[in-house]
């Protein structure tokens, strides 16, 4: 399916630059020539159907000519986070029947540290970037093509969960997102977010490929370099974390920068804060919109709604064929504008390689709470699987984040469960504080962030431990590690 996705796009447009970098561009006839020397060597590896290919790359070329290199062989591409250690990338590749390591140069110490935990040793490849381009297209895939993708749910709350998708729910997601964006070969998509991530993956590469846009690759995100690339390149459509959003809101301008072909901005990946939206909005004058996502059903909904900011916190539509509900604990939907938990049903969606309560009948039950309201839009209150259970009643924790959030002395605060010595889960405040505090000052703020929610919250929701931290674990897209805050 992917192959011919790829074929279709060279038929069409391949002439068209497919991917800008630092050093280059590749039209579309060169990437399919790329893709297809890539295949033929990898098949000389020993990469045939159902066989796992773990992708330690940085968002570059390579990364996009393997990816697709590795599908038509029929294999099962691995994206794994190229900052991994070996043991994290190691427990990914568990009952994996690995062929072969792709790694840039600068991950091949992680890659053979990662082959030497495998038995037997597969051997690592370096990335090809896009040599051996000319005169090779690619290969046919099989149009019946099964899994070609093992990702990885971030592990926020805990070690991450193996979601496999096959070449079919790829590029059904790809047709809903492409669809919903009105995408086509005269957009130009900045490619800053990690491309192993389904985030990057799904909206930068695959939603380039099958439209025919120009993905313009950042490896490194970094503010200024970011800016100049967008007006460059005459970039029309951005998808970003809020990491991003606010990293460029508050880079101090050193001259006028054009982003009058930008057309969409869009967030996803993390709750887009509402400050964060307001600073980009007035500086760039370009909303960002907020698009709902997961690994296991890659891109669900998207904002579009003309009114930008009257809806800036709500994560807008189900796209294409997707279908959004809002259910109870028996798992019947409740009515519009109350609060339950987000079931998604999609031709993209995946499944678990474990048997797994999430997947029931078709449907994923996704864990975050939210409220779909008349026009069956949906905007996120939470996630159901954060709630503290203490011995005097269910605490949840964005209430408690967002009363402490309410002190000019705290820049940044996330609040967990905790065990307290008698077992029971207790909740527990991380903070940045705005300022650097020494250890008389730290002590003095954590005896005011409980008194201040004493005064605001009942009894059993004040947290019994306050943290003091200089920042807050995230993972590449910026999604909170809770789990390293327990």
């Amino acid at each position: 399916m992917l192959s011919h996705l790829l074929q279709s796009t060279v038929a069409r447009w391949g002439a068209r630059p497919a991917l800008r970098w630092r050093d280059g561009t590749l039209d579309y006839h060169g990437l399919a020539g790329a893709v297809g020397a890539r295949a033929s060597e990898l098949r000389g590896h020993g990469v045939t159907a159902g066989r796992a290919v773990p992708l330690l790359l940085p968002n570059s070329p390579g990364f996009v000519v393997d990816f697709f290199a590795v599908a038509i062989c029929g294999g099962v591409a691995v994206p794994l986070n190229p900052q991994f250690k070996p043991e994290e990338a190691a427990a990914c590749l568990v009952g994996c029947d690995v062929a072969a390591i792709l790694a840039a140069e600068g991950s091949l110490a992680l890659a053979r540290a990662v082959a030497n935990q495998l038995e037997p040793a597969p051997p690592v490849l370096v990335d090809s970037g896009v040599a051996g381009a000319a005169g090779h297209g690619p290969s046919p895939g099989d149009r019946n093509a099964g899994d070609v993708l093992h990702g990885f749910s971030s592990g926020s709350t805990g070690a991450p969960k193996r979601i496999v998708r096959t070449q079919e729910n790829l590029v059904r997601e790809a047709d809903h997102f492409v669809a919903a964006v009105g995408l086509g070969p005269k957009d130009v998509i900045f490619g800053a977010v990690p491309f192993h991530h389904a985030h990057g993956l799904g909206n930068c590469v695959l939603a380039a490929v099958r439209s025919g846009a120009t993905l313009v690759i950042d490896e490194t995100f970094e503010p200024r370099r970011a800016l100049t690339a967008i007006e460059r390149d005459g970039v029309t459509v951005f998808p970003g974390v809020p990491f991003i959003f606010r990293m460029l809101a508050e880079t101090q301008p050193d001259r006028n920068v054009d982003t009058s072909a930008l057309r969409l901005c869009f967030s996803a990946g993390a709750a887009l804060p509402h400050p964060v939206f307001d600073a980009f909005d007035k500086r760039f004058g370009k909303p960002v919109r907020q698009l709902y996502g997961c690994t296991e059903a890659g891109s669900v909904t998207l904002n579009l709604d003309p009114d930008a900011n009257g809806t800036a916190g709500s994560v807008g539509l189900p796209m294409g064929d997707v279908e959004v509900s809002v259910v109870d604990r028996g798992g019947v939907p409740v009515p519009n504008g109350e609060v339950g938990e987000v079931v998604i049903a999609s031709p993209a969606l995946g499944r678990s390689d474990a048997v797994s309560a999430d997947f029931r009948a078709g449907r994923f039950f996704s864990g975050d709470l939210g409220i779909l309201d008349a026009g069956g839009r949906l905007t996120l209150t939470g996630r159901k699987k954060l709630f503290i259970s203490t011995a005097a009643g269910k605490v949840d924790p964005v209430e408690v984040e967002r009363c402490i959030a309410g002190r000019a002395d705290v820049a940044e605060v996330v609040v967990v469960a905790a065990a307290s010595p008698g077992g029971d889960e207790i909740v527990k405040a991380v903070v940045v504080p705005r300022e650097t505090l020494d250890e008389r000052a730290g002590a003095n703020l954590r005896r005011a962030v409980v008194r201040h929610c004493r005064e605001r919250l009942v009894a059993h929701k004040v947290p019994r431990r306050v943290e003091l931290r200089a920042e807050i674990p995230r993972s590449p897209l910026g999604k909170v590690l809770r789990k390293y805050l327990v």
